[in-house]
């Protein structure tokens, strides 16, 4: 997995940041737009732009 663009640390799977839906993998057919699905913080488990570890 890739490193949260906000925090830094690990991310695990993705999370929708509009709706909250969670993916174990990108979906870029997401009802929400496939670019909402991004990648999940594990240290706070939000969507990568909604991050709050800082």
């Amino acid at each position: 997995m890739n490193n949260c663009k906000i925090c830094g640390g690990e991310t695990n799977s993705y999370k929708c940041d509009m709706c909250g839906e969670e993916s174990i993998t990108h979906d870029e057919n997401h009802g929400c737009g496939g670019e909402h699905c991004m990648p999940k913080c594990a240290g706070c488990n939000e969507a990568e732009i909604k991050c709050t570890c800082t």
